[in-house]
């Protein structure tokens, strides 16, 4: 997530620097629509800025984005501009075949044929540790780990 982040914040950032030599060389500052569209582009180029720092990683903890019940696992993913979650999707967790980890990313492949994947602000040593310890030693048995 942090490699995709900042390939959005330096498109943002280049798309901002447009807007800003158009705003310079040219009267663009006049019209309101202009106005608008920069005023857009501030909102959108906060969004991304902040998605980097680590106050976004200490307000969206991997507890909120993996949870448990039961018999469920309840997948939660970031979507839109700043903190806003998505979900949840669940699964059953007897279905569950394998799991794969990856940097800032969690799939999970069922015996039903579905796929899911949730991208997370975290390293793949932290999200295989945590998949680990919330489920059961039998849970594990059942369950193959990438």
């Amino acid at each position: 997530m942090d490699a995709v982040n900042k390939k959005i914040a330096i498109a943002v950032s280049l798309i901002g620097l447009v807007l800003i030599i158009l705003m310079i060389s040219t009267e663009l500052l006049e019209f309101m629509w202009f106005k608008v569209l920069f005023g857009l582009w501030t909102f959108i180029f906060c969004s991304s800025i902040y998605r980097l720092t680590p106050l976004f990683k200490s307000r969206n903890r991997l507890e909120d984005f993996i949870q448990r019940d039961a018999q469920h696992l309840l997948l939660f993913s970031l979507m839109g501009f700043f903190d806003k979650k998505h979900g949840p999707d669940w699964l059953v967790i007897e279905s569950i075949e394998r799991i794969t980890t990856k940097d800032d990313e969690l799939i999970i492949y069922s015996n039903n044929e579905r796929q899911m994947s949730v991208s997370l602000p975290v390293k793949n040593a932290e999200l295989a540790s945590f998949i680990k310890r919330i489920l059961t030693d039998s849970e594990k048995q059942n369950i193959t780990f990438d």
